[in-house]
């Protein structure tokens, strides 16, 4: 209750709090205007009726929550609070800068006579509006500046404050970096295009550029100079949210080089292969790839290395090779499918060239520039880091191993089998459909070109399916043999019960799923194990033993140095929560996965009861995942 009620509070100061700011800008824009007549009075009174509004319910809020927060703690360094604060630093800052990058703008436009109606940001203000809207902003940022600092002050460590922080500071970095982007389009565009004469387009460019970069530069070395700076602190070097955004990032980047790339690679095949093309027209049509891929270059470089650094000062462990695989993987994959189209695409464009004269024309200009393009990108791209993961996974050690039972892995190899197994189904059900017309008396038009199309398909998609099962296969192998390996050196001792079924079905079961698993059956009657059993990785024991031991087990377990596994079975007055009451087939799968888990020396999972909210969502994601899967079939058949 008291959440919602915050949420509720903060909420409704915010969004007056802007109400408030913006009315109080359009009424010093309206005094400053000197006119209050005609389309100023109707400014004037919609600027007094948005502070007539807005700051009532501000305070009538805000008021409130100070005095909740300076007798609560709990209130005082809340989340939802610290939310409020950064966003409203984050809502009157931003202003600033977007005010003062158009006062810029227009300043550069002007100086170059160009009307300043063609600014990127503000075309249609002046520098009156753009200095009252950066002065009302900043007084009430300094406000709000002020009590975050007093929030850090009374309680820097118990509050949500640092984590808001982090994320705060990255948007600020976000925010600078596409400023700088978008700079660094706009100036290559005015270097790659040279068909136009240096007129209003051309400065309209490099004056937009210029002035991005004026504004971008120090907000993005500020801001990533701070950030730099917080990670000698552990919990802000390793957050996630650092290393989601350097991913993500580097990802992007990566796109924003690939595709230019390959339209840049379009453009030069067409030209090798007799279009023409001056040098003023190729690089016209190279210009805005060229320009993103500078910029987006950029951005990779970066922030690849970065990932990288951040990556490699973790220390040696299953997380950081884990990391390092993960944007391997990510990067195989969009190569993987960038080759997969461009092979359909040339091979489409070969069956097409039998079936009709083939001519270099436009058309198959396009077409074959398209195709090799494509490959030319993907091709690399799949091959140098398909490499690398590829090799890890081959290793006979322990790093081949957690490579081959990566999650990773297993979601890009299901991924690639699920599109060759979906490829498979719609090629192959529209050749039978094709064949199955002309058995019947209705052939298409053209058949023998649209059964060898839907052939080729059916031998790519065939192709894509056979490798990654074949490497399935083979981790499989290579892991059932590291598995077994694992298992033989983990012995385990079993404790009877008094009629020995329920220690029996245990080990019958570790015998179907762990056959290589030593195992010793002891019985409690004989006193307790001697000590060739003390070298056991995990002993199982029934519940009404380990709560009530003999005194020769007890002292031979207070001696045992492996694992303990305790069977929930009854004991009198001893009551086990979330086991006692099972069924014993499930404590017996249950047991087998505690033991697997521990014999390969994986944290055991903790158990999860399912919810009525988490099955319904269950159920609604399988129903969503049908809807994909049958728009898939459908896009593929069309296609």
């Amino acid at each position: 209750m008291q959440t919602i009620r915050r949420l509720y509070r903060y909420l409704v100061a915010f969004i007056s709090l802007e109400v408030m700011i913006w009315g109080l800008i359009q009424l010093v824009r309206t005094t400053f205007s000197g006119e209050i007549i005609g389309s100023s009075a109707s400014q004037l009174a919609g600027a007094l009726s948005l502070i007539f509004v807005g700051i009532p319910v501000f305070l009538s809020h805000w008021i409130p929550a100070q005095r909740g927060a300076a007798a609560d703690d709990l209130e005082y360094s809340s989340r939802i609070r610290a939310w409020f604060l950064y966003g409203a630093l984050l809502g009157t800052l931003i202003p600033v800068v977007q005010n003062g990058l158009a006062l810029l703008n227009r300043i550069g436009l002007s100086m170059v006579q160009i009307p300043v109606n063609r600014a990127i940001f503000g075309g249609t203000q002046n520098w009156v509006d753009n200095l009252i809207a950066m002065l009302v902003n900043a007084l009430v940022a300094a406000y709000i500046f002020n009590i975050t600092r007093q929030n850090w002050q009374n309680k820097p460590s118990e509050n949500a404050f640092p984590e808001t922080r982090r994320l705060y500071r990255y948007l600020w970095g976000l925010y600078s970096l596409a400023l700088v982007i978008g700079g660094i389009i706009q100036i290559g565009l005015f270097i790659f295009i040279v068909s136009e004469v240096l007129g209003s387009n051309l400065h309209e460019r490099l004056i937009n550029g210029i002035t991005l970069l004026l504004m971008g530069i120090p907000l993005w070395a500020l801001s990533w100079q701070v950030i730099r700076k917080s990670l000698m602190q552990p919990e802000e070097q390793y957050s996630y949210l650092r290393m989601g955004i350097l991913y993500a990032l580097s990802l992007i980047g990566v796109g924003g080089v690939i595709i230019p790339l390959g339209m840049v690679l379009n453009t030069l095949i067409r030209a090798l292969l007799g279009e023409s093309y001056t040098g003023a027209a190729f690089m016209d049509a190279s210009s805005i790839p060229l320009a993103n891929l500078i910029a987006w270059g950029s951005v990779w470089l970066y922030y690849g290395r970065s990932l990288k650094a951040d990556i490699a000062i973790l220390p040696e462990s299953p997380r950081r090779a884990s990391l390092r695989r993960t944007y391997a993987y990510i990067l195989s994959f969009f190569g993987l499918g960038a080759t997969v189209i461009g092979l359909h695409m040339l091979l489409a464009f070969i069956i097409d060239s039998v079936f009709e004269s083939f001519v270099i024309g436009e058309l198959s200009r396009e077409r074959i520039a398209a195709a090799l393009a494509t490959l030319l990108v993907g091709v690399p791209l799949w091959l140098l880091n398909w490499r690398q993961v590829s090799l890890e996974s081959t290793q006979d050690n322990e790093a081949g191993d957690h490579a081959r039972r990566s999650i990773v892995r297993k979601i890009y190899l299901y991924l690639a089998l699920f599109a060759g197994v979906i490829g498979i189904m719609a090629a192959g059900g529209g050749l039978v459909y094709e064949l199955l017309k002309a058995l019947l008396g209705e052939p298409t038009d053209g058949l023998a070109h649209t059964a060898l199309g839907l052939i080729e398909l059916l031998l790519l998609f065939t192709g894509l399916l056979a490798y990654h099962w074949m490497l399935l296969r083979r981790d499989a192998r290579l892991a059932e043999r590291s598995l077994a390996e694992r298992h033989a050196h983990f012995p385990v001792l079993m404790i009877a019960d008094e009629s020995g079924a329920f220690s029996e079905s245990i080990q019958q079961a570790l015998q179907r799923n762990m056959p290589a698993l030593p195992v010793a059956v002891f019985l409690p009657e004989q006193g307790a194990p001697d000590e060739t059993f003390s070298s056991a990785g995990a002993v199982v024991l029934p519940g009404h033993l380990g709560a009530s031991p003999s005194e020769a087990l007890r002292l031979w377990l207070n001696d045992f140095q492996g694992q303990r596994v305790v069977l929930p079975t009854p004991a009198p007055k001893w009551h086990f929560v979330m086991g006692s009451g099972q069924d014993s087939s499930r404590v017996v799968q249950q047991t087998v996965r505690v033991l697997r888990h521990l014999a390969e020396g994986e944290e055991i999972p903790m158990p999860r009861e399912l919810s009525t909210g988490r099955i319904i969502l269950y159920i609604l994601g399988g129903l969503f995942a049908l809807q994909v899967v049958g728009s898939i079939l459908g896009a593929l058949l069309s296609f």
